[in-house]
């Protein structure tokens, strides 16, 4: 996919978006002095070039317990690090997957509500996956910032 150019507008629709993606593209049209059948061209635009996505965030605040698990992952050799990377991003549980230079080889994200449904997460479905050598983890305690207006869309 090839990256497109973003304008003042682009960035002025997204930022508007990011506040209520809710909003009408008559109201934007309204708010920026601009017509509605130009603003629901550039907002197709945006879409179809997957330079955003319209999508529902669950605000982990609301959740019952929400423990914010790290999970870094060692693999046995190089070659393992893909590959435990795509089984990872399988897992319905696991928010987020990165492969990482540094103090691992693999970042996972999940949210728990308590350290026993961690536990049994670890030992009976990390543990259990190809080439996986050792997992650390950390604990978020309190979720100070996220800017979910800025991610990695994946397919």
């Amino acid at each position: 996919m090839s990256r497109i150019s973003l304008d003042e507008l682009d960035h002025r629709i997204i930022e508007r978006l990011g506040n209520d993606a809710r909003v009408s593209n008559r109201e934007i049209g309204r708010e920026f002095g601009l017509t509605e059948g130009t603003i629901r061209s550039r907002l197709k635009r945006l879409l179809d070039n997957k330079v955003i996505r319209v999508a529902a965030v669950t605000n982990a605040k609301r959740l019952r317990n929400p423990i914010l698990a790290y999970l870094w992952i060692e693999a046995d050799t190089a070659n393992d690090i893909e590959k435990i990377a795509e089984n990872l991003a399988r897992l319905p549980e696991i928010a987020f997957v990165a492969t990482t230079l540094g103090r691992a080889d693999v970042l996972a994200m999940t949210l728990v509500e308590n350290g026993n449904e961690l536990t049994d997460f670890l030992h009976q479905t990390i543990d259990k996956i190809a080439g996986v050598r050792r997992v650390n983890y950390s604990l978020g305690q309190n979720f100070i910032k996220h800017d979910y207006r800025w991610c990695a869309l994946v397919e």
